[in-house]
């Protein structure tokens, strides 16, 4: 990777536009005004995408602990991290729902799979970021459609239903659901992304929070005890999250493209300030 630099010299040889000292300070006084109303939009959206994205969390939190009925009548869980569930549901521990596998490739030449925030994709060697190894022949396998999970590390890591098949890290978690009659693979993966997303693995994790190193031993994920609505609710769970949550992805994505406008349009007007094309004694 090329990497450009400006030297000392480069900046004695360079020729700038210098305008009158008045003038200099109205430009200033104009970009004040301006590059501060555009700032002020900037931080108001990028409000409205935490709102956004706190919102997406507590909907999800709810609907995959509470149902979709508020008028339910609910029960004590049972679960340290949950207070009452409809009283319809069961509770299970993973260990029932869930098989840990740990298949090893025992080959090279398959996809190398990282398990990212932004979910289960291909490994990028073309950027040299990251750590490669020599072989991956001892990397374990990975399905499309099971789930993998970076238990390692609780602050960082993620959890996903592999859209690939592949290999990844055989430090990780890879498991596959049981009984399809009983768990419907769309919810527990919005459950078990909840639990990251608040938090709520460190209950049963160890480590150190603080240093980044908590981490879900394989006994404390088996016994890790979840809501149980029946498969049916669960579906009708998924889908209405995959609806609702489609639409505040939407709605944060117009707010990034517009937070990106703003930002090429401040720069803009800066770049036609200081060089002249603005006439800031009349705008």
């Amino acid at each position: 990777m090329k990497v450009f630099h400006v030297n000392q010299g480069d900046l004695h040889e360079a020729y700038v536009v210098v305008p009158p000292a008045d003038v200099q300070n109205r430009i200033v006084s104009y970009l004040d005004e301006r590059c501060a109303s555009i700032d002020e939009d900037i931080a108001k959206r990028r409000e409205v995408i935490g709102k956004l994205k706190e919102y997406k969390k507590s909907l999800i939190a709810r609907a995959v602990t509470k149902g979709l009925d508020p008028n339910a009548e609910m029960k004590d869980s049972g679960i340290k991290w949950v207070t009452t569930i409809p009283s319809h549901w069961q509770t299970a521990h993973l260990k029932t729902l869930f098989e840990v596998t740990k298949r090893i490739a025992g080959v090279d030449g398959l996809t190398v799979l990282s398990i990212t925030q932004n979910g289960i994709k291909p490994k990028d060697f073309s950027s040299g970021k990251g750590q490669f190894a020599e072989t991956y022949s001892h990397y374990q396998l990975v399905r499309r459609g099971d789930f993998a999970m970076n238990h390692m590390d609780l602050l960082t890591g993620w959890v996903d239903i592999s859209s690939y098949d592949g290999v990844t890290s055989p430090d990780y978690r890879v498991f596959v659901t049981r009984d399809a009659t009983v768990s419907n693979p769309k919810y527990f993966l919005y459950l078990f992304q909840m639990c990251y997303l608040n938090r709520i693995f460190f209950g049963s994790a160890n480590g150190v929070a603080d240093k980044g190193r908590m981490r879900l031993q394989t006994t404390a994920f088996n016994n890790f005890l979840v809501p149980l609505p029946t498969v049916m609710e669960q579906k009708k769970i998924a889908d209405f999250l995959d609806e609702r949550c489609a639409d505040i992805d939407e709605a944060v994505s117009r707010q990034e493209q517009l937070i990106e406008k703003l930002g090429e349009y401040r720069k803009s007007i800066i770049h036609h300030a200081v060089t002249g094309k603005i006439d800031c004694r009349e705008a």
